[in-house]
Protein backbone atom coordinates (compact mmCIF):
# COMPACT_ATOMS: atom_id res chain seq x y z
CA UNK A 1 0.00 0.00 0.00
CA UNK A 2 1.49 3.42 -0.95
CA UNK A 3 0.66 6.66 0.44
CA UNK A 4 0.93 9.70 -1.61
CA UNK A 5 3.17 12.79 -0.26
CA UNK A 6 1.13 16.37 -1.71
CA UNK A 7 4.59 18.39 -0.09
CA UNK A 8 3.90 21.64 1.26
CA UNK A 9 0.89 23.99 -0.42
CA UNK A 10 2.61 26.30 -3.25
CA UNK A 11 1.54 29.87 -2.83
CA UNK A 12 -0.33 31.37 -5.58
CA UNK A 13 1.69 33.33 -7.90
CA UNK A 14 -1.51 36.06 -8.18
CA UNK A 15 -1.82 35.93 -4.39
CA UNK A 16 -1.34 39.84 -4.24
CA UNK A 17 -4.48 40.07 -7.19
CA UNK A 18 -6.61 37.95 -4.83
CA UNK A 19 -6.06 39.63 -1.97
CA UNK A 20 -7.05 43.26 -3.88
CA UNK A 21 -10.07 41.16 -5.48
CA UNK A 22 -10.92 39.51 -1.67
CA UNK A 23 -10.86 42.99 0.03
CA UNK A 24 -12.77 44.60 -2.90
CA UNK A 25 -15.38 42.18 -2.09
CA UNK A 26 -15.32 42.96 1.90
CA UNK A 27 -15.50 46.50 1.65
CA UNK A 28 -18.27 46.57 -0.80
CA UNK A 29 -20.01 44.07 1.26
CA UNK A 30 -19.77 44.97 4.72
CA UNK A 31 -17.98 48.52 4.41
CA UNK A 32 -14.66 49.99 4.96
CA UNK A 33 -14.87 50.34 9.01
CA UNK A 34 -16.84 46.98 9.29
CA UNK A 35 -14.31 45.08 7.48
CA UNK A 36 -11.35 43.48 9.43
CA UNK A 37 -7.59 42.60 8.08
CA UNK A 38 -8.77 39.31 9.21
CA UNK A 39 -12.03 39.19 7.25
CA UNK A 40 -9.89 39.74 3.76
CA UNK A 41 -7.39 37.21 5.13
CA UNK A 42 -9.75 34.52 5.58
CA UNK A 43 -11.18 35.20 2.57
CA UNK A 44 -8.46 34.73 0.64
CA UNK A 45 -7.26 31.68 2.84
CA UNK A 46 -4.15 33.17 4.59
CA UNK A 47 -3.58 34.56 8.26
CA UNK A 48 -3.65 37.87 9.13
CA UNK A 49 -0.02 37.48 9.43
CA UNK A 50 0.61 36.86 5.89
CA UNK A 51 -2.13 39.51 5.05
CA UNK A 52 0.64 42.21 6.42
CA UNK A 53 3.24 40.94 5.12
CA UNK A 54 1.34 42.41 1.50
CA UNK A 55 0.00 45.57 2.88
CA UNK A 56 1.31 47.43 6.47
CA UNK A 57 -2.66 48.40 6.89
CA UNK A 58 -6.16 48.45 6.08
CA UNK A 59 -5.96 51.95 4.58
CA UNK A 60 -3.12 50.90 2.32
CA UNK A 61 -4.95 47.91 1.40
CA UNK A 62 -8.35 49.61 0.58
CA UNK A 63 -5.77 52.57 -1.58
CA UNK A 64 -3.96 49.47 -3.52
CA UNK A 65 -7.21 47.84 -4.02
CA UNK A 66 -9.10 50.99 -5.19
CA UNK A 67 -5.81 52.19 -7.73
CA UNK A 68 -5.81 48.56 -8.94
CA UNK A 69 -9.27 48.29 -10.00
CA UNK A 70 -9.12 52.17 -12.03
CA UNK A 71 -5.85 51.06 -13.69
CA UNK A 72 -7.50 47.66 -14.98
CA UNK A 73 -10.11 49.62 -16.03
CA UNK A 74 -8.24 52.28 -17.79
CA UNK A 75 -6.26 49.53 -19.17
CA UNK A 76 -8.99 47.84 -20.79
CA UNK A 77 -10.74 51.19 -21.99
CA UNK A 78 -7.02 51.53 -24.04
CA UNK A 79 -7.99 48.22 -26.35
CA UNK A 80 -10.85 49.29 -27.99
CA UNK A 81 -11.52 51.24 -31.63
CA UNK A 82 -14.39 53.44 -31.25
CA UNK A 83 -17.71 53.73 -29.02
CA UNK A 84 -19.40 50.51 -30.00
CA UNK A 85 -15.64 48.57 -28.71
CA UNK A 86 -15.52 51.27 -25.96
CA UNK A 87 -18.98 50.72 -24.25
CA UNK A 88 -19.46 47.29 -24.60
CA UNK A 89 -15.54 46.53 -23.17
CA UNK A 90 -16.55 48.86 -20.26
CA UNK A 91 -20.35 47.11 -19.41
CA UNK A 92 -18.38 43.78 -19.29
CA UNK A 93 -15.68 45.05 -17.04
CA UNK A 94 -18.46 46.55 -14.88
CA UNK A 95 -20.12 43.21 -14.60
CA UNK A 96 -17.08 41.32 -13.93
CA UNK A 97 -16.28 43.97 -11.03
CA UNK A 98 -19.23 45.38 -9.58
CA UNK A 99 -17.92 45.79 -6.13
CA UNK A 100 -15.36 48.71 -7.81
CA UNK A 101 -18.24 51.53 -8.16
CA UNK A 102 -19.66 51.41 -5.19
CA UNK A 103 -16.35 51.10 -2.56
CA UNK A 104 -15.04 53.65 -4.80
CA UNK A 105 -18.23 56.00 -4.33
CA UNK A 106 -18.59 54.53 -0.38
CA UNK A 107 -14.72 54.36 0.85
CA UNK A 108 -12.31 57.27 -0.80
CA UNK A 109 -12.81 59.05 1.75
CA UNK A 110 -11.37 57.00 4.07
CA UNK A 111 -7.97 57.54 2.18
CA UNK A 112 -5.21 59.99 3.12
CA UNK A 113 -5.57 63.46 1.04
CA UNK A 114 -2.50 62.34 -1.46
CA UNK A 115 -4.29 58.58 -1.99
CA UNK A 116 -7.99 60.45 -2.46
CA UNK A 117 -6.16 63.35 -4.94
CA UNK A 118 -4.76 60.16 -6.49
CA UNK A 119 -7.91 58.05 -7.04
CA UNK A 120 -9.66 60.76 -8.44
CA UNK A 121 -6.98 61.81 -11.09
CA UNK A 122 -7.51 58.51 -12.43
CA UNK A 123 -10.88 58.08 -12.50
CA UNK A 124 -11.39 61.49 -14.34
CA UNK A 125 -9.31 59.92 -16.85
CA UNK A 126 -11.62 57.28 -17.22
CA UNK A 127 -14.82 59.71 -17.83
CA UNK A 128 -12.57 61.75 -20.11
CA UNK A 129 -11.27 58.72 -21.86
CA UNK A 130 -14.90 57.99 -22.98
CA UNK A 131 -15.50 62.04 -23.93
CA UNK A 132 -12.17 61.72 -26.18
CA UNK A 133 -13.69 58.68 -28.29
CA UNK A 134 -17.06 60.71 -28.04
CA UNK A 135 -16.25 63.55 -29.62
CA UNK A 136 -13.94 61.91 -32.39
CA UNK A 137 -17.74 60.16 -32.64
CA UNK A 138 -19.39 63.67 -32.87
CA UNK A 139 -17.42 66.73 -33.98
CA UNK A 140 -19.54 69.06 -33.29
CA UNK A 141 -19.82 68.01 -29.58
CA UNK A 142 -18.18 70.56 -27.16
CA UNK A 143 -15.50 69.13 -25.15
CA UNK A 144 -17.93 70.27 -22.01
CA UNK A 145 -20.90 69.00 -23.56
CA UNK A 146 -18.91 65.70 -24.60
CA UNK A 147 -17.47 65.72 -20.62
CA UNK A 148 -20.83 65.80 -18.97
CA UNK A 149 -22.07 62.84 -21.45
CA UNK A 150 -19.01 60.74 -20.85
CA UNK A 151 -19.62 60.91 -16.96
CA UNK A 152 -23.07 59.94 -17.44
CA UNK A 153 -21.99 57.19 -19.77
CA UNK A 154 -19.48 56.14 -17.31
CA UNK A 155 -22.17 56.01 -14.35
CA UNK A 156 -24.44 54.26 -16.46
CA UNK A 157 -22.27 51.18 -17.08
CA UNK A 158 -21.51 51.76 -13.82
CA UNK A 159 -25.17 51.40 -12.42
CA UNK A 160 -25.28 47.78 -11.63
CA UNK A 161 -22.58 47.81 -8.61
CA UNK A 162 -26.11 49.93 -6.83
CA UNK A 163 -28.35 47.10 -6.96
CA UNK A 164 -28.95 43.29 -6.96
CA UNK A 165 -31.10 42.93 -9.84
CA UNK A 166 -29.61 40.37 -12.60
CA UNK A 167 -29.90 39.41 -16.37
CA UNK A 168 -28.23 36.52 -18.35
CA UNK A 169 -25.00 37.77 -18.67
CA UNK A 170 -24.89 38.38 -22.61
CA UNK A 171 -28.23 40.24 -22.72
CA UNK A 172 -27.02 42.89 -19.39
CA UNK A 173 -23.90 43.52 -21.50
CA UNK A 174 -26.39 44.36 -24.36
CA UNK A 175 -28.14 46.44 -22.38
CA UNK A 176 -25.85 48.25 -20.46
CA UNK A 177 -23.70 48.73 -23.84
CA UNK A 178 -27.20 50.05 -25.37
CA UNK A 179 -27.94 52.44 -22.75
CA UNK A 180 -24.30 54.51 -22.75
CA UNK A 181 -24.25 54.64 -25.92
CA UNK A 182 -28.26 56.19 -25.95
CA UNK A 183 -26.63 58.58 -23.47
CA UNK A 184 -23.85 59.98 -25.78
CA UNK A 185 -26.18 60.31 -28.67
CA UNK A 186 -28.46 62.05 -26.34
CA UNK A 187 -29.26 66.29 -27.13
CA UNK A 188 -27.86 68.37 -24.38
CA UNK A 189 -28.48 71.63 -23.94
CA UNK A 190 -24.97 73.52 -25.29
CA UNK A 191 -22.57 74.71 -22.28
CA UNK A 192 -21.12 78.39 -23.10
CA UNK A 193 -17.71 78.26 -23.50
CA UNK A 194 -17.57 80.38 -19.93
CA UNK A 195 -19.72 78.08 -17.64
CA UNK A 196 -22.33 79.52 -16.00
CA UNK A 197 -22.04 82.29 -13.49
CA UNK A 198 -21.52 81.19 -10.21
CA UNK A 199 -22.83 83.12 -7.57
CA UNK A 200 -21.84 81.95 -3.90
CA UNK A 201 -25.04 80.14 -2.51
CA UNK A 202 -26.90 81.75 0.42
CA UNK A 203 -26.93 80.12 3.46
CA UNK A 204 -30.54 80.05 3.37
CA UNK A 205 -32.94 80.11 6.60
CA UNK A 206 -33.14 77.67 9.27
CA UNK A 207 -36.25 76.05 10.30
CA UNK A 208 -37.71 77.41 13.84
CA UNK A 209 -38.19 73.94 15.19
CA UNK A 210 -35.54 72.86 16.89
CA UNK A 211 -35.63 69.08 16.18
CA UNK A 212 -35.94 69.91 12.45
CA UNK A 213 -33.24 72.74 12.55
CA UNK A 214 -31.22 69.11 14.25
CA UNK A 215 -32.08 67.49 11.18
CA UNK A 216 -31.27 69.81 8.41
CA UNK A 217 -27.82 70.60 10.21
CA UNK A 218 -26.85 66.44 10.46
CA UNK A 219 -27.35 65.69 7.35
CA UNK A 220 -25.02 67.53 5.32
CA UNK A 221 -22.23 66.69 8.03
CA UNK A 222 -22.93 62.92 8.11
CA UNK A 223 -22.54 63.40 4.25
CA UNK A 224 -19.29 65.64 3.91
CA UNK A 225 -17.33 64.05 6.99
CA UNK A 226 -18.67 60.47 7.68
CA UNK A 227 -20.94 59.66 10.68
CA UNK A 228 -17.77 58.51 12.40
CA UNK A 229 -16.36 61.64 12.36
CA UNK A 230 -19.23 63.39 13.65
CA UNK A 231 -20.18 64.04 16.94
CA UNK A 232 -23.01 65.22 18.36
CA UNK A 233 -21.09 68.13 19.91
CA UNK A 234 -20.46 68.85 16.09
CA UNK A 235 -24.09 69.32 15.21
CA UNK A 236 -24.46 71.16 18.13
CA UNK A 237 -22.37 73.59 17.40
CA UNK A 238 -23.73 73.94 13.98
CA UNK A 239 -26.54 75.28 15.23
CA UNK A 240 -24.88 76.90 18.63
CA UNK A 241 -26.24 74.59 20.85
CA UNK A 242 -25.16 72.33 23.46
CA UNK A 243 -24.70 68.53 22.52
CA UNK A 244 -26.75 67.96 25.86
CA UNK A 245 -29.42 70.04 24.10
CA UNK A 246 -29.17 67.66 20.95
CA UNK A 247 -30.09 64.68 23.17
CA UNK A 248 -32.57 66.33 24.28
CA UNK A 249 -34.48 65.41 21.03
CA UNK A 250 -32.50 62.50 20.34
CA UNK A 251 -31.46 59.50 22.52
CA UNK A 252 -28.38 59.24 20.41
CA UNK A 253 -26.09 59.59 17.55
CA UNK A 254 -27.54 56.88 15.46
CA UNK A 255 -31.32 57.73 16.07
CA UNK A 256 -30.26 60.89 14.58
CA UNK A 257 -29.05 59.54 11.12
CA UNK A 258 -32.02 57.00 11.03
CA UNK A 259 -34.21 60.19 11.17
CA UNK A 260 -32.02 62.34 8.71
CA UNK A 261 -32.69 59.25 6.40
CA UNK A 262 -36.07 58.78 7.36
CA UNK A 263 -37.06 61.92 6.24
CA UNK A 264 -35.03 62.12 3.00
CA UNK A 265 -37.18 59.02 1.88
CA UNK A 266 -39.97 60.26 3.68
CA UNK A 267 -39.60 63.24 1.10
CA UNK A 268 -38.70 61.21 -2.11
CA UNK A 269 -42.23 59.57 -1.58
CA UNK A 270 -44.17 62.97 -1.18
CA UNK A 271 -42.74 64.11 -4.39
CA UNK A 272 -43.77 61.00 -6.15
CA UNK A 273 -47.09 61.12 -5.37
CA UNK A 274 -47.55 64.41 -6.48
CA UNK A 275 -46.18 64.11 -9.52
CA UNK A 276 -48.18 60.55 -9.83
CA UNK A 277 -51.17 62.96 -9.10
CA UNK A 278 -50.44 65.81 -11.49
CA UNK A 279 -50.06 63.48 -14.03
CA UNK A 280 -52.50 61.62 -16.33
CA UNK A 281 -49.77 59.33 -18.53
CA UNK A 282 -46.88 57.22 -17.24
CA UNK A 283 -44.87 58.89 -19.89
CA UNK A 284 -45.63 62.45 -18.22
CA UNK A 285 -45.54 60.99 -14.61
CA UNK A 286 -42.05 59.64 -15.86
CA UNK A 287 -40.80 63.10 -16.53
CA UNK A 288 -42.36 64.96 -13.30
CA UNK A 289 -40.24 62.33 -11.20
CA UNK A 290 -37.05 62.85 -13.17
CA UNK A 291 -36.96 66.72 -12.86
CA UNK A 292 -38.04 66.80 -9.07
CA UNK A 293 -35.91 63.95 -7.99
CA UNK A 294 -32.62 65.80 -10.35
CA UNK A 295 -33.57 69.14 -8.60
CA UNK A 296 -33.37 67.53 -5.51
CA UNK A 297 -29.84 66.04 -6.40
CA UNK A 298 -28.67 69.24 -8.03
CA UNK A 299 -29.92 70.88 -5.36
CA UNK A 300 -27.88 69.44 -2.93
CA UNK A 301 -25.01 68.14 -4.63
CA UNK A 302 -26.21 64.40 -4.68
CA UNK A 303 -25.08 64.86 -0.84
CA UNK A 304 -28.36 62.87 0.51
CA UNK A 305 -28.08 59.84 -1.79
CA UNK A 306 -24.04 59.86 -0.75
CA UNK A 307 -25.75 59.55 2.94
CA UNK A 308 -28.06 56.55 1.93
CA UNK A 309 -25.03 55.11 0.29
CA UNK A 310 -22.44 55.11 2.84
CA UNK A 311 -24.17 55.30 6.07
CA UNK A 312 -27.19 53.14 6.35
CA UNK A 313 -25.01 50.48 8.04
CA UNK A 314 -24.79 52.91 11.55
CA UNK A 315 -28.83 53.11 11.92
CA UNK A 316 -30.06 51.23 14.42
CA UNK A 317 -31.27 47.66 13.56
CA UNK A 318 -35.18 48.22 13.88
CA UNK A 319 -34.92 51.08 10.91
CA UNK A 320 -32.42 48.92 8.29
CA UNK A 321 -35.30 46.87 6.79
CA UNK A 322 -37.70 49.57 6.98
CA UNK A 323 -35.40 51.85 5.08
CA UNK A 324 -34.47 49.41 2.73
CA UNK A 325 -38.06 48.04 1.90
CA UNK A 326 -39.01 51.98 1.29
CA UNK A 327 -36.34 52.06 -1.88
CA UNK A 328 -36.94 48.86 -3.03
CA UNK A 329 -41.05 50.12 -2.97
CA UNK A 330 -39.54 53.54 -4.26
CA UNK A 331 -37.92 51.92 -7.40
CA UNK A 332 -40.30 49.83 -8.25
CA UNK A 333 -42.88 52.38 -8.56
CA UNK A 334 -40.62 54.03 -11.20
CA UNK A 335 -40.23 50.43 -12.93
CA UNK A 336 -44.28 50.16 -12.60
CA UNK A 337 -44.12 53.32 -15.03
CA UNK A 338 -41.55 52.81 -17.17
CA UNK A 339 -42.98 49.04 -17.90
CA UNK A 340 -46.22 51.03 -19.01
CA UNK A 341 -44.34 53.32 -21.24
CA UNK A 342 -42.45 50.32 -22.49
CA UNK A 343 -44.06 46.97 -22.92
CA UNK A 344 -40.44 45.67 -25.06
CA UNK A 345 -39.04 45.79 -21.61
CA UNK A 346 -39.27 42.73 -18.76
CA UNK A 347 -39.35 43.47 -15.60
CA UNK A 348 -36.03 42.73 -15.25
CA UNK A 349 -34.72 45.07 -17.79
CA UNK A 350 -36.86 47.76 -16.58
CA UNK A 351 -35.42 47.99 -13.10
CA UNK A 352 -31.70 47.49 -15.13
CA UNK A 353 -32.67 50.64 -16.61
CA UNK A 354 -34.53 52.60 -13.92
CA UNK A 355 -31.33 51.91 -11.50
CA UNK A 356 -28.84 53.20 -14.80
CA UNK A 357 -31.08 56.47 -15.13
CA UNK A 358 -31.48 57.17 -10.99
CA UNK A 359 -27.50 56.54 -11.04
CA UNK A 360 -26.87 59.14 -13.54
CA UNK A 361 -28.95 61.28 -11.21
CA UNK A 362 -27.52 59.81 -7.85
CA UNK A 363 -24.18 60.65 -9.40
CA UNK A 364 -23.18 63.57 -11.68
CA UNK A 365 -24.68 66.33 -9.26
CA UNK A 366 -21.46 65.65 -7.35
CA UNK A 367 -19.42 66.87 -9.91
CA UNK A 368 -18.32 70.35 -11.83
CA UNK A 369 -19.08 68.63 -14.92
CA UNK A 370 -22.79 69.17 -13.82
CA UNK A 371 -22.93 71.85 -11.29
CA UNK A 372 -20.97 74.52 -13.46
CA UNK A 373 -24.01 74.43 -16.09
CA UNK A 374 -26.53 77.17 -16.17
CA UNK A 375 -28.81 74.41 -17.32
CA UNK A 376 -28.19 71.44 -14.77
CA UNK A 377 -31.53 69.51 -14.14
CA UNK A 378 -33.02 70.11 -17.63
CA UNK A 379 -29.81 68.84 -18.74
CA UNK A 380 -29.88 65.69 -16.45
CA UNK A 381 -33.83 64.97 -17.01
CA UNK A 382 -33.12 64.67 -20.93
CA UNK A 383 -30.03 62.13 -19.97
CA UNK A 384 -32.82 60.22 -17.55
CA UNK A 385 -35.36 60.56 -20.28
CA UNK A 386 -33.04 59.19 -22.93
CA UNK A 387 -32.03 56.48 -21.02
CA UNK A 388 -35.76 55.60 -20.42
CA UNK A 389 -36.12 55.57 -23.47
CA UNK A 390 -39.51 57.67 -23.84
CA UNK A 391 -37.67 60.52 -25.44
CA UNK A 392 -36.89 61.83 -29.10
CA UNK A 393 -33.52 63.99 -27.94
CA UNK A 394 -31.10 61.32 -29.35
CA UNK A 395 -29.42 61.93 -32.65
CA UNK A 396 -29.44 59.26 -35.07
Amino acid sequence: MSTTNSGPTRRPRNRKALILAAAMDCFYGSGYEATGMEDIASAVGITAGGLYRHFRGKQELLAAALLDSTEQLLNVMSEPDGLASLTRTVASFSLDHRSYPVVWDRETRHLSEQQQIEARQRHARVAASVGEVLQATRPGLSPKDASLLGWAAIAVLASPSYHRTDLPRRRFEDLLQHLAETVCRTQVLPATSEGAPKAPRKQGLVPASRREALLAAAGPLFAQHGYQSVSMEDIGAALGISRLAVYHHFPGKSDLLAAVLHRASEAKWAALVRDLAQSSTAREALERLLRSYARSTVFDHGAGVLLAVSERAHVPADDQEPLHRSQVDYVAEWVALLLDCRPDLDQGEARVTVHAALTVLNLLPRFPVVTDRAEATSDLVRIGLAILGIDDAVTA
